[in-house]
This record gives C-alpha cells, structure tokens and sequence, in this order.
C-alpha cells in the first residue's frame, strides 16, 4: 500500500460519520452545481471518473469521507453515471 493510499485511509478514519441526510442534500446541492452534458461525450466512464475525483474532494473539504458518500449513495460511480445519463437526456 501506498504512503499517500495509507495518509487517505488514515483520514478517513479519524473523521466523524455525517449524517446521511446531510450528506445527500451536499451530493444533491453538487450534482446540480457540476454535473453537466457534454456535448459529443462518447466514453462515460473518464467523464465519470473526473466527476467521482472531484466529489470526493469537495466532499472532504466539507468533512465527508468516502465512506459517508457510500453509505448515502452506495456506489458513487454508479450514482453519478445515472445522475449524468439523466441530465444528457433532459438536454
């Protein structure tokens, strides 16, 4: 295991559980603030991968582990491939 893989799980650890709903309303709050259709997207998952990357750390500054976003959402790159197959339909 990696020293910066051990320092994130390390993290994580020491931070206290969020309540779900609390951490639903900042996914819900983000998705409407970041996800958006890209125009001509024909590979998902990298799009989905950057999104992914970029909630989890947003969600950290906030004090929501990784863990916190699994309990509320289940897998998140699942969660935000439906969320972004939602918002490319509604374009």
């Amino acid at each position: 295991m990696s020293a910066s893989c051990r320092l994130s799980i390390e993290f994580e650890k020491d931070m206290p559980v969020k309540n779900k709903d609390a951490v639903e309303t900042f996914v819900t709050l983000w998705v409407a603030e970041n996800v958006r259709s890209v125009p001509g997207l024909t590979n998902l998952p990298p799009e989905v991968d950057r999104l992914a990357s970029s909630l989890t750390a947003d969600a950290r500054i906030e004090g929501i582990s990784g863990g916190d976003l699994n309990r509320a959402l289940g897998d998140i790159d699942d969660y935000l491939t439906g969320q972004y197959e939602q918002i490319a339909a509604a374009a």
